[in-house]
This record gives structure tokens, C-alpha cells and sequence, in this order.
């Protein structure tokens, strides 16, 4: 099975249109709560997952992304998840699926592709068996090392999700040439502590200069081994956020926006629910003064993807 990629230009058709709808660009669907890890960052797991809708489709029709991210919790405990992705596929452009890998096989990774899916993302912050300790699930990593070269070698796009932090600060670079060897991409996003209140994991002050020489080294290897998928303007605001615990300016609800299970409407998957998606209009957006997450969803969403370097790159990506 060959995930293939869409055309550049059908993006560059969604782009505009959502540009003059004012429209998100970025839609992320939570299948579930649910999930099989229980990560110390993040709370879902401790979540009840009630009134889960079938079909997400008119609410995905009523966008029209750009990209459609699906997320969790774990989407692949949602049951049935291949029909459900089957029934938004036809209203976005580019459909990714973030997964913890730990259900991920040739079965599951084959449903994925025939359901549309063009970009499975593995989460992977540590190249050893620390990554099951944090995620609290026996041999995980064992288990992404062996199942990933399987699935790129026949055809499928994988990405590695990893989260920029101070425990694994040293990681991060050896990640991007593993990811390579695996014939997988890999999309950096910094830390949080908005689901936790644990700022333990911010990268330290005194570890700021070495974060600095990541970076750009980062930018070096992006070039290199052609893997590396964040935008140079997504990295030149990790220092500030980590340096200030903030980066002014959140475009939430106007460049990206958060579905949840039940069908709820939210402007960042931090911030509380606005309606329910058949009541949902512009006018229910907020102004946002939070800005203390550097998300891929949201860095990525807030750069200028016509800034020519970048536009370069969506194209060949």
C-alpha cells in the first residue's frame, strides 16, 4: 500500500479558500479521550470519553481544512476509526493521523492508507526504553523501532512527533538522523505545562544557549536529510518561548481549531469549549490572550506559507 501524495496545487486551492472565507487552516479531531498511555504532561488519560459522535463529517465539511490532524487520546482505540475517516476524508486536503504507536502494524497502518489517510505521526521523545517509562507502556520503543522500517519500507509516509524538553534536549538531534534511517520524517514541538501545571520539563535557563545550538543545528540537517519538516519561522521562536514562557500573538480559532469527541467547538484544545459544532459561527470566536504554548499546530499554522523558502517546501513535502 503506497500512501500517496496530494497534489500541490489542490492545497494551494484549499489555502486561498480558507484565506478568503477566513477560514482555520487546521482542523484537529479528537476521535477519543481515550487512551493506553498515561503520560505525566498530559491528562486525557484520566478522562472519561462519553457521547463519542460517528460522524464528524459535517462538522469537517462546514471547514474545509487544509490539513485534518487527527489526534486523541489514542485514535486508533476509537472503534471503527477507518469508517469514520472515511466519511471527512472528501472535505480536507491532507489528512495525518498522531498515534503513540503502540497499535500501530501493517493491519491498522494498511486501514489508515485505504481510509485516505496520507501521514501517519508516531510519537517518539527518547531513543531508548525512557520513552516507555514516560508514556508507561512496556516496550513501546522496542516495539516503534521494529514496526516503523517495516511500514516506510512498503510504502507508507511516517513522521515522528517529538516534544522538545529539557530531559531530552540531548535527543533531539540524534532523533532526526534515526528518523531518517527509518525512512521516516520527524516535526519537533516545544513542551507545555497548560494540561499538567509541570513546568519541570521547560527547558532551563542555563540550558538555553545549548538549546540555541540544537536549533541550529536543526536548521543544518533540514537541508541535509531533507526529514526535518518544521519551518524555519517555527524554530526562531523556541527561544523566546522557552526563554519567557510565551510568544505573544495566538491566532487560535482564526488559523487552526479544536474538534472533540462529543463534536464541541474550541478555539485550542487548552481553552475551554465554545459551543457545539450546530451552533458554532464566527462570532463565538474569542480574542485570545493566552500565549503560553508553542505547538506545532499552532507555530506551523501562524507561518506565511507563501514566504518562498516555505512555499518550496510544502510543495516538495
Amino acid at each position: 500500500m503506497i500512501q500517496k501524495r496530494p497534489p500541490w496545487y489542490r492545497g494551494a486551492f484549499y489555502y486561498f479558500r480558507c484565506l478568503a472565507l477566513r477560514k482555520p487552516r487546521l482542523v484537529n479531531l479528537e476521535l477519543t479521550k481515550k487512551c493506553n498511555a498515561s503520560c505525566s504532561f498530559c491528562t486525557y488519560w484520566q478522562m472519561d470519553s462519553k457521547n463519542e459522535i460517528s460522524d464528524y463529517s459535517p462538522i469537517i465539511k462546514m471547514f474545509k481544512p487544509v490539513v485534518l490532524s487527527i489526534t486523541g487520546g489514542e485514535p486508533l482505540m476509537r472503534k471503527n476509526y477507518d469508517e469514520i475517516l472515511r466519511k471527512v476524508r472528501p472535505y480536507c486536503h491532507y489528512l495525518s493521523l498522531i498515534t503513540n504507536g503502540a497499535l500501530l502494524n501493517e493491519n491498522s497502518a494498511r486501514k489508515l492508507a485505504e481510509a485516505g489517510v496520507n501521514q501517519i505521526s508516531v510519537s517518539l521523545d527518547y531513543l531508548s526504553d525512557e520513552h516507555d517509562r514516560v508514556r508507561m507502556i512496556s516496550g513501546l520503543f522496542d516495539h516503534i523501532s521494529k514496526t516503523l522500517p517495516k511500514l516506510t519500507a512498503a510504502g507508507y509516509r511516517l513522521s515522528l512527533n517529538t516534544i522538545m524538553m529539557e530531559s531530552n534536549l540531548d535527543q533531539i538531534v540524534p532523533i532526526a538522523h534515526q528518523a531518517k534511517e527509518w525512512g521516516a520524517d520527524v516535526s519537533y514541538s516545544a513542551y507545555c505545562s497548560l494540561k499538567s501545571d509541570d513546568d519541570s520539563q521547560m527547558v532551563k535557563k542555563q540550558r538555553l544557549e545549548r538549546l540555541l545550538n540544537v536549533v541550529e543545528e536543526l536548521k543544518v540537517l533540514k537541508r541535509k536529510l531533507k526529514n526535518i519538516k518544521n519551518s524555519d519561522y517555527y524554530f526562531s521562536k523556541l527561544y523566546q518561548y522557552f526563554e519567557n514562557g510565551c510568544v505573544p500573538g495566538c491566532k487560535a480559532g482564526e488559523r487552526w481549531i479544536q474538534v472533540t469527541p462529543d463534536g464541541y467547538i474550541q478555539q485550542c484544545s487548552e481553552l475551554p469549549r465554545l459551543c457545539h459544532y450546530t451552533e458554532f459561527s464566527k462570532d463565538k470566536l474569542k480574542k485570545i490572550s493566552c500565549c503560553k504554548c508553542w505547538y506545532t499546530c499552532r507555530g506551523e499554522a501562524e507561518a506565511n506559507p507563501l514566504e518562498p523558502r516555505r512555499l518550496f517546501e510544502l510543495m516538495m513535502s
